[in-house]
This record gives structure tokens, C-alpha cells and sequence, in this order.
């Protein structure tokens, strides 16, 4: 989700909209910063809630072995550049790999032996096919649903089932995203529902950007979504824990990547369009709620918070985020995030002074 490199999905966007790739990854800045934002913000506020602790020096004492191999991070910047340079994807690509081919060689310690090049490239080309088999695959289902007219029948069946309903052919196309996301892969699963859901959002009124990454965010969010989270069972495996409780807790905590669809469906300028008053706006409007959200599922910010607190601070994001910039319930839900946020900082010092007064005397 996170530009400049958003996956082969991404990709395969610019294709079917028949736009450069930069357009692409402009448009899922503001969505992809507000969700890290609030991910930052409740690890941070949850290990001060929890007492989790802080870094030592010792923590730090291996990070100077990262700077021989700095070098490194050449080959994604040669992907970046070439992108935003506007050349192709193929261009960048082929460039960022022969970069990724030299680049080893400036330093001894990510030097590779010329003998092991073929074996290198072996195994690339087999991480290639496992990729392409799949899109192949999926290309043949596209071109029967296409030729047989099955995407606009469907697009029309999905909006008559749905009863007219914007939010009920809304949340079909969500669980059928989701629903897809978790048997196949990111890639495929977005394919299939630019055919097959796209048309049914754009017959809702939507435009084409919002609505291929309305489709291809919840392809995303099914790897988190239980009860087949598998990157939440990838995680439970690395850290040995329960995978189902891992799951659940992964969903809640990405539970307001789920919302920041519905935020630019609501207002577009989130992705890129518009002015750039309107853009600065909507985006720092965006990433103040998503914060706003997560200091509320944490329950806690100056000190913990009451259920009244958490659920105030959780309405009034959610009120910012799913509403249109400037709307009557977006002013009132920043408004009053920000009034209570700052009376809740003054009120948790207040108390903290009364504590060290009592403890002095």
C-alpha cells in the first residue's frame, strides 16, 4: 500500500486505467501515511499504556553494521527514480536489476562470488514464474467474463441484489474482495474484482481511480482479516504465539485500514485530485483522524482513558474520516477531537502535579 513501491497490484493498476504508474503511487500517498501514522501511534501509546519499556544502548549496538551495506538501497532508489522520471515500469525495472547485479560489488561486505550469478538468476526466474503462472491463469477469466459480458451482468446483479442501496452494494463489494483476498493472491484477487466489482462501483456513481483502489485495498486487508489471516499466521509463527488471538489482534489494530477506503470514496482530493488547498487539507484532515481512531482503540494518550473517553475519541475519527472535507460532521468530529485532546493533556499533567505535591508532603 505504502509508495513509492506498492506491489505488482499497483502496477497492474496503472495498466488497466491506462495511466503512468507515478499518477498511481501520488494517489495512495495520503491513505497509505494516515494507516501507518495510526499504526505508529498505537504501538507508541500502547507500550507507555503497558509499560513495554524503552530502547538501551544495547539495543542500538548492531546498527552500525548496517552502514557497510547501505549500498544496498541503491536498486529500490534506481526503481523509484526511473519511475517518477516518468519512463516505463519495464524500463525502471530493467535498470533497478542491473543495478541490483553491480551494486553488491561496492562493498566487501555484500560481495557475491560471479560464480554464484547463475544460480542467482535460476532462482529469480523461478520466483518470476510463481508470480506469472497465476496472473496468466486469472488472464483467461478475464478474457471469458469480458467476452461474455459476465462483469456488466454482474455489475448490474450486485446493485439489483443490493436493493439500490449505496452502502449495502458497498459492503458486497467488500466482502467479496475480502472473500477473494483470502484464497489468492493480492494480485489475482485485485484482477478479478477490477472486473467484476469495478463496474458495479462506477454504476454507483463512483469515479474509476476511487474505485479500483476502494477494490484493491480490501484485497489487501484480507490478509488480516480473520478467520484466514495468513500474514497474521506468518506473524504468530516468527513471534510463537497463538495464531487466532494474533489474528484478532492484528485485525484490531489495522481495523482503520478499513475505514480509509470509505474516507476517499467520500473525497477524492485524498487521492491526488483537485487542487492542492483541497489535497493538504483533506490529507492532513485524514491522518489527524486516523490518529484520533487509534488513540481511542488504545485507550490511552497524557494517561488511560474511561470507556466514555475511548469511545468519544473513536466516534469523533470515525466521524472525520467516513464524511466529506469541510462537511458539517467532519468539522465536528476534528473540532472536538482537538478540544478534548487538549483538555485531556492538561488534565492528566494537572494531575500528575497533584500526585508529586501529595508524594512531597
Amino acid at each position: 500500500l505504502m509508495p513509492p513501491i506498492m506491489g505488482i497490484a499497483a502496477f497492474v493498476m496503472a495498466e488497466l486505467l491506462a495511466v503512468p504508474y507515478s499518477e498511481i503511487a501520488l494517489a495512495g500517498i495520503f491513505p497509505a501515511l494516515a494507516f501507518y501514522f495510526a499504526i505508529f501511534v498505537f504501538a507508541d501509546l500502547y507500550a507507555r499504556k503497558t509499560g513495554a519499556g524503552t530502547l538501551t544502548d544495547k539495543d542500538f549496538k548492531d546498527v552500525g553494521k548496517i552502514l557497510p551495506r547501505i549500498n544496498m538501497l541503491l536498486p529500490p532508489l534506481v526503481l523509484v527514480f526511473g519511475l517518477v522520471a516518468g519512463f516505463s515500469a519495464q524500463i525502471a525495472v530493467m535498470w533497478a536489476t542491473v543495478s541490483c547485479l553491480v551494486v553488491p560489488f561496492f562493498s566487501k561486505e555484500t560481495h557475491y562470488d560471479i560464480k554464484q550469478l547463475p544460480q542467482m538468476i535460476w532462482e529469480s526466474g523461478i520466483q518470476a514464474a510463481k508470480i506469472a503462472a497465476p496472473i496468466m491463469a486469472i488472464g483467461i477469466v478475464i478474457s471469458v467474463a469480458i467476452q461474455s459480458n459476465l462483469a456488466l451482468k454482474f455489475a448490474s446483479g450486485l446493485i439489483s441484489f443490493g436493493g439500490g442501496s449505496y452502502a449495502f452494494s458497498l459492503l458486497l463489494v467488500v466482502i467479496g474482495c475480502i472473500i477473494m483476498g483470502m484464497g489468492l493472491p493480492t494480485v489475482a484477487a485485485y484482477i478479478i474484482g477490477a472486473v467484476l466489482y469495478v463496474p458495479a462501483l462506477k454504476n454507483l456513481g463512483i469515479d474509476e481511480l476511487q474505485a479500483h483502489f476502494f477494490v484493491m485495498y480490501f484485497c489487501v486487508l484480507s490478509m488480516v482479516t480473520p478467520p484466514v489471516s495468513l500474514a497474521s499466521f506468518a506473524a504468530a509463527g516468527v513471534a510463537g504465539t497463538d495464531s487466532m488471538k494474533t489474528s484478532w489482534a492484528a485485525f484490531k489494530i489495522c481495523a482503520v485500514a478499513f475505514l480509509i477506503p470509505f474516507a476517499f470514496l467520500t473525497d477524492d482530493a485524498l487521492l491526488f485530485v483537485g487542487s492542492w488547498t483541497a489535497i493538504t487539507i483533506a490529507g492532513i484532515g485524514l491522518i489527524f483522524s486516523t490518529i484520533v481512531w487509534a488513540i481511542g482503540v488504545t485507550g490511552f494518550a497524557a494517561r488511560s482513558m474511561s470507556k466514555f473517553e475511548r469511545a468519544l475519541m473513536m466516534l469523533c475519527g470515525f466521524a472525520a474520516m467516513v464524511t466529506p472535507t469541510g462537511s458539517t460532521y467532519w468539522i465536528v468530529g476534528i473540532s472536538l477531537a482537538c478540544v478534548y485532546l487538549v483538555y485531556h493533556i492538561i488534565s492528566a499533567r494537572t494531575e500528575a502535579k497533584s500526585v508529586i505535591s501529595q508524594s512531597a508532603a
